[in-house]
Order: structure tokens, then sequence, then C-alpha cells
């Protein structure tokens, strides 16, 4: 289908009304004499939309009325279609003609008058439909039901019969037909209400939905609207409230409903299953069953695009899957710069946390964690990957903290913001995109000094990326343990797979940013020898055990090996095992000696029973990395010059001192001639 123009091909026997029903639509009168066939007719969306308002408010133009109770389906439907339909009208008899158009055509309207023609739909026309491989929708039409006998009184219930006589074996046989409907080109009965159902066919397919033989919603329409009900239980107590369905109501159709129309819908679903009520005997709202029951009825009624309104509201597309701009929407990242959490971010992972922590225990035990993801694919293969809880704080009972929580994600979004975005779309958040979670930091420049280029200052950054290199037995996996959690494992294990955690530091004047730490293991060759690895990284920790006089040569001949790429990042020297002996190191230069030439500051020693150098550690890692010209190996730290605003200040308190230094000095004169005198 054209994205501005909807073909729809009117089609069926001879003498069964096509040209008359189009007619009838433009006209909005009956044309007792037409040609064999009319010309295709472009009808417009304001022409079309004007003449559905027309027909929803004129009774005696339709034979169903339960159209006119379903306004906000429909405008969903008016509101999709393109801004053009053609209709094209076709004649049986010329076969070279009809194939044409029906290759052409978006939507089928299938015409018959009588109970011949009806039989021709089984035996001719959808076997040549098929034969020539056209898989279109279909909208069968039973025209001519002015021409039904009947009395008055017995009137609807003889139209219903013949409908379920009809139109319900059709259905059931035929996937492509879409739906059926009985109008009167002479009375101008329903006529508009067949093109409708053409553009709804295009617009809000029922085939995705619902299944005609078995009578029931398809898998993936179950699980989408699962997912739907589970985002509007905001209270997670498992019912739809009037609060909340008022609220999805709203969100999907642009205005609240009424007290009175839930109650009904309750009840409407009530009769289908048994209901749940509470202790008082009242119903505790919509469950979850009765949410999908609601949207079956919804679909047998023939009112599927009201859950299309639903479904597309949270961004599902025809396939019923989530679309793809929603889940990796338009996100544009400078070069050297990152991205962080917003503040609107965070607000959204706070409340999801505090929503899903059910027994208040300031932990996700797994069982809320799971819960939690429902809505999603699961646990992020990201997370996976770097050994999920066991990269964050959690609490004494081994749940994740808030505080894990949301480091996790500061590590998620600093390694790979497009997993933070896919999953803030899986999660519901709900700002339109989920672009407005995150933030994109200025890009990191680089300056020039004593020839040396090296990385500026930063001042809108959060998150803080930390490579620990150092020899085996250093004690790395130790740091990274003390980091987190404040103890470590005395048995050596040695380090295969990278490790990496996050934590969130308060810096001096409480001001808190968010750490992470990565020990290569085995792949330190391939990710030192990677560029875009080393881009990322932030500050390098350099560790050796002070204790083992074998250690800091280690680190030499490392910086030897990728000096050209080692040097333009910050980096602080630390001898860990601070509370052993003391070793004089084998090497071409001791640790102290080594920094010194580096014009670095010297190792920070620190063992695990020394809480505060640890502490001072991290902060020192935090102030490398966010002012590299202190940390850069090979630059000379000079005093730095201060900027104009400074230099003002200085010399306005320079002023007020002179000053108050005059005015003593004229008041002791004056006081010291008044005494001589």
């Amino acid at each position: 289908m054209s994205h501005d123009a909807l073909r729809v091909v009117v089609c069926g026997d001879e003498c069964v009304g096509k040209s008359s029903i189009i007619a009838s639509l433009v006209k909005e009168k009956f044309i007792p004499k037409l040609p064999r066939t009319i010309p295709p007719i472009t009808i417009s969306k304001e022409d079309y939309v004007n003449s559905y308002d027309e027909y929803i408010s004129s009774p005696e133009k339709k034979i169903d009325r339960t159209r006119s109770s379903n306004r906000e389906g429909s405008r969903k439907v008016l509101s999709s279609i393109p801004q053009i339909t053609v209709i094209v009208d076709t004649t049986a008899s010329d076969s070279t003609t009809l194939q044409r158009e029906l290759k052409l055509a978006d939507v089928l309207l299938l015409v018959y008058s009588d109970h011949y023609t009806y039989e021709r739909i089984s035996l001719h026309w959808m076997t040549l439909f098929r034969s020539m491989g056209v898989n279109l929708p279909i909208i069968v039409c039973a025209n001519k039901c002015d021409l039904i006998q009947k009395s008055s009184a017995h009137e609807s219930n003889s139209l219903k019969s013949r409908n379920a006589d009809e139109f319900i074996p059709l259905i059931k046989e035929f996937k492509e037909i879409e739906a059926c409907v009985r109008c009167s080109a002479k009375d101008n009965i329903n006529v508009v209400e067949a093109f409708y159902l053409c553009q709804r066919a295009i617009t809000h397919p029922i085939s995705p939905l619902f299944d005609s033989k078995e009578r029931n919603l398809k898998p993936a329409a179950v699980i989408a609207l699962k997912r739907v009900f589970f985002l509007c239980d905001k209270d997670q107590d498992g019912y739809l409230n009037f609060e909340e369905f008022s609220s999805l109501h709203k969100k999907c159709f642009g205005y609240d409903t009424t007290l009175q129309e839930y109650l009904s819908i309750g009840k409407a679903v009530d009769k289908k299953i048994y209901p749940d009520v509470d202790s008082n005997g009242e119903s505790k709202g919509l469950s979850e069953d009765a949410f999908i029951m609601l949207n079956k009825m919804y679909a047998e009624n023939g009112r599927h695009e009201t859950i299309w309104g639903i479904l597309r509201t949270f961004h599902y597309t025809d396939s019923l899957s989530l679309s793809d701009r929603f889940i990796f929407p338009k996100f544009d990242v400078n070069t050297n710069s990152s991205v962080e959490l917003s503040p609107t971010g965070y607000r959204f992972l706070v409340d999801l946390f505090l929503k899903f922590d059910k027994d208040n225990d300031g932990g996700l035990n797994e069982e809320e964690l799971n819960n939690l993801f429902i809505p999603t694919p699961g646990i992020p293969r990201l997370w996976q990957e770097s050994q999920f809880p066991s990269s964050i704080v959690c609490n004494e009972e081994g749940y994740v903290s808030l505080q894990g929580w949301l480091a996790q994600w500061n590590l998620t979004t600093f390694l790979d913001h497009k997993t933070t975005l896919e999953y803030l779309a899986y999660l519901g958040f709900d700002e339109d995109s989920s672009v407005k979670a995150l933030k994109v930091t200025k890009p990191r420049k680089l300056r020039q000094k004593q020839g040396k280029l090296y990385r500026q200052a930063v001042n809108d950054r959060n998150v803080f990326n930390c490579f620990l290199l150092g020899a085996p037995k250093s004690g790395k996996t130790s740091l990274l343990e003390l980091f987190l959690r404040g103890t470590y494992s005395d048995v050596y294990s040695p380090t295969i797979k990278p490790r990496i955690c996050a934590k969130d530091i308060e810096l001096r004047g409480g001001k808190q940013c968010y750490l992470i730490l990565e020990e290569l293991g085995e792949l330190e060759p391939a990710i030192l020898e990677n560029k875009k690895k080393l881009d990322q990284c932030d500050v390098i920790c350099y560790t050796y055990d002070s204790s083992d006089p074998e250690s800091f040569q280690y680190l030499v001949e490392l910086r030897e090996k990728y000096s050209s790429l080692l040097d333009d990042i910050p980096s602080v020297f630390v001898a860990l095992k601070a509370d052993l002996d003391k070793q004089q190191q084998r090497s071409d230069v001791q640790p102290e000696n080594y920094t010194r030439d580096l014009f670095l500051n010297s190792p920070l020693h620190i063992c695990s029973a020394w809480t505060t150098s640890l502490h001072e550690l991290f902060i020192q890692l935090v102030d490398a990395a966010k002012g590299p010209s202190t940390a850069t190996p090979g630059l000379e730290t000079e005093p730095e010059t201060p900027d104009l605003e400074n230099i003002k200040h200085l010399v306005m308190a320079g002023s007020a001192i002179t000053l108050m230094a005059a005015v003593s000095v004229w008041i002791w004169r004056s006081s010291v001639q008044s005494s001589r005198a």
C-alpha cells in the first residue's frame, strides 16, 4: 500500500450492484442508470471523514448500530487512513482488466446479492484469488438487503439469522476475509460502513489479532496485551482498578472513561469468567484474564480497531512486535563523548525499584527481579556478561540494593547506551522516547603542553572508567572486592575472564559520582592494543605488591611495551598489601623514582585494613579522570594560571585590604594628634 493512497477494488459477479454501491457512496443517493463499469473514483480523506460523521449520526443509513458506540476506535481508523482513497470498479467478464486490477489492489470489496452469487464466492472467487497469488484482505458485502421480504416485527432477528448463516461460514473457511457487511445501494444503507471496513482492513487488520476458526485471540496478541496490562498495573496488585483503567483509556483514546463505563465493562466480562472479589464481596478490578477476555470480546464484536488503538499506543507494529523506532530510537553521540543517565532516567529507575521491592527490605530478591523484567526479553545479555549481580553492591542477603541497581544501569549506559534505551522502552519509560532518560556529555578535547598532548579536564561527567593493571597476584581482584564490599578472600584465584564492577563514590565536598573498575584478565594484551577501548578508559590504576620484590618490574615492562598507547591516559600508581613488610623491588628503578620521573604522585600504599587509604585511592582515581593534566605520565605539572575572574576577585580583595589599612592608619594618626593636643 502506498503511504499516501489506498486502492480499493470492487469485484463480484455481474449485476450484484458493484457500480451502484460506488455511486451511492459518492452521490449519497441511488443512481438508477449507470454504465456497465464506472471510472476509478478518488476520494480525499477529509471528504470520507465527513461522510462517515454523517453516517454515524444517521440511524437510517446503517443496520448495525453498535458502531456509534465505538467512536474512539473509529477515530483511530480514520486518523490512520491515507490522504487519498481510490475506488476501482470491475466487471467479471473482462478477465484481463480484472486480473490487472486485482494485482494493483490494496484491499478487495467482494460483492454478492443472492444465493447464487453467494455460493460463487467459495466456488469461484476465492479460488481465483488464490490461483493468482492474490493474498489481500477481503471485505464481503451482501448488497440489496432492501429486497429481503420480512415483517418489521421480525426485521432485526431475520437479518441476524441470515448474517449468521452466510457470514460466519465464510469467515471460518477463508482467513483472507476480514469482515462481512450487509448493505443496500438503493437505500444507501451501510454503504459508508462497507468502505470503512475496507480501510480498517488495511490500517487495523484483524488477522494478526484473532483466529477466526478457533474464535480466539492469537498467542502473539495475548503476549502483547499481557505486557500492556503489566505496565498499566501501576501498583502491581494483579488488577486494573478504575484509576488505572481510566489512565489506560486516556492514554490510548484521548479521554478518561467514566466509572459507569468501567463497571459495565466489568459486568460484561464477569459473565464470561468468574469474577475476583475481595473480602467484602466487591470486585478487585479487571484481572489479567479479564483484560484478555475484554479484548477477545472486542474482536468477536468487530471492534478490533479498539485493540489496535491500545497496542499501537504502546508502539506495537502490525506484526505485533515493538517498533524498532521505539526500541532503538535515534540517539546521536559525539566522538569522545560519553552517555549517562539524565535526572529523568534516575527518577524512573528509582521508582521502578521501589515498585517491585514488594517486601520493602531495600533489595530486589530473585522473584522480584524476575517480575520486574517480565515485559522484557529477560536480564540484558550485557548484565550476564558482567556477571551481574556480583558486579554491584548487594545487601546482606545478597539481594540487589538500590545503590547497586543504579550503579548497574550507569555501568550499562556507559558501556552500551543502546541496551539502556532498549530496556527502558521495554520497561515502560513513558516520556514519548527513552532518549529523555539519557544525556550526552561534552566531547573530551585534547590540549598540548610542553610538546605533549593531554586530555582536557571534564566538568559535566559523573561516570568514570578505570582499568586495573598489574602483575598476577598483585591484588587486583582483592581490590575489586574491597571496592564493592569492603572484604576479600585470602584464597588466590587467577582472573581468566575480564571482571567489571561499578559503585558510587562520594567525593570531597559531598558530590557523588560513579566509578567503574575493570580487571582485564587474559584479554589484557588485546584490550591494550585496541585504541577504541583505551579511548573509553578515563584513568589507569597500576597496582603492584609492595611485599613482592618482583611485582613492580611487570609494570615497567608493560608500560615500555605499550608506551605509545598508555602515556596519554591519566595514571595512578598504588602499592597493595602495605600491611606486610615492604620489599626492595628488583627493578631497574624503584617505584618512587619511577613515578617522580613521570611527574606523578608517589604510589599510594594501601591495605584492606586501612579504609581511609582505600577511599583516598578511589577519590584519586576520580580526580585523575576529571583533571587529566595533573596525572598524565610525562606531563610536568605547573601552577595553574588563575583565570580572569579569579584575577578580578584577587584585585578587588587586595584593594579592599589596602583601603582598610589606609583607614586604620588615618584613625591612628588622628587619635595620636588628639592625645598630644
